[in-house]
């Protein structure tokens, strides 16, 4: 299938594998809807697929896909790992899940892994030259887990980090990052699904960011858009960033983000109403950190 020039938006395959989101009520997409999935995102210019061993069959479903298609999509993989051998290990099983020969990404799921066993790096480097990968790096979720690889000067070609409306945290680092070469891709736009909770909706946990999620959707209102539109459209206007993963769970959200990423940009005064809902709490941008009751 002929595809549209290459989309900055990246699809993000936790879904085909898992039940996944505060606001997802259905559960992993079915394979078949999948397979409709990813032929509109071929189709729509979209060539990166992001995933992982640990999002339950999701590199199953793509392997399923691959074998009765031609779409030659650019696969990020991500791994967790309890020594430098492993990973060889899992990055074979990968693979062969996948039908792919080679991982256009692959990553560090957890810097804790990286931490404890730095000598994996080595044995990346060694799967690259091999041609098993063609870009390493890690998936972040601190600012001191990048600091502490740029400390180390280690030569990462790809990095993946969490960026949105409320989380800006890493968007200091993303003009170095560029110019030294590392691409850079960004989840959780939507905070999990987050932004579109009411705020009477939220649990008491959410307390502290009610007020900011209401100014949004007031936001949202205000300019005859969807909070949706809002939140993908700030993330895709902002420079450095290669690649927007989104994450759906069914094909008319595809077509969703499909849409979105067509409209017109958002204005100056909107964007600077946007810039002034950044929240630094880490229990509420760190998804990790949520105590719901």
């Amino acid at each position: 299938m002929l595809k549209m020039k290459a989309s900055k938006l990246a699809l993000g395959t936790v879904q085909f594998g898992l039940d996944y989101g505060i606001n997802n009520q259905r559960g992993k997409i079915p394979q078949s809807e999948v397979f409709d999935v990813l032929s509109l995102a071929w189709g729509a210019g979209i060539d990166t697929l992001d995933t992982s061993a640990g999002y339950g069959d999701s590199e199953q479903v793509i392997g399923a896909y691959v074998k009765g298609h031609d779409e030659n999509f650019n696969v990020v993989s991500k791994f967790s790992m309890k020594d430098a051998q492993y990973v060889h290990q899992v990055l074979t099983q990968s693979l062969m899940q996948t039908g792919f020969n080679f991982f256009y990404g692959y990553l560090f799921h957890c810097f804790e892994d990286f931490k404890k066993n730095p000598q994996t790096w080595d044995e990346l480097k060694s799967l690259q030259d091999a041609g098993k990968i063609r870009k390493i790096g890690f998936s972040l979720y601190l600012e001191e887990e990048l600091e502490y690889v740029l400390e180390e000067k280690l030569k990462i070609d790809l990095v993946q980090v969490p960026y949105s409306v409320f989380d800006r945290r890493f968007e200091k680092y993303f003009r170095s990052l560029h110019e030294a070469g590392v691409e850079i891709h960004t989840r959780s736009s939507f905070l999990q699904g987050l932004v579109f909770k009411k705020p009477e909706e939220l649990d008491q946990y959410f307390e502290k960011i009610k007020s900011k999620i209401g100014q949004l959707h007031q936001l949202a209102k205000i300019n005859n858009v969807t909070v949706a539109e809002l939140c993908l459209q700030f993330v895709l206007s902002m420079p450095f960033i290669d690649k927007v993963l989104v994450g759906v769970d069914n094909l008319s959200h595809l077509q969703e983000m499909l849409a979105i990423r067509e409209a017109s940009p958002l204005g100056t005064a909107v964007m600077e109403q946007l810039m002034g809902l950044e929240e630094v709490d880490q229990k509420i941008i760190l998804p990790f950190n949520w105590k719901i009751t």
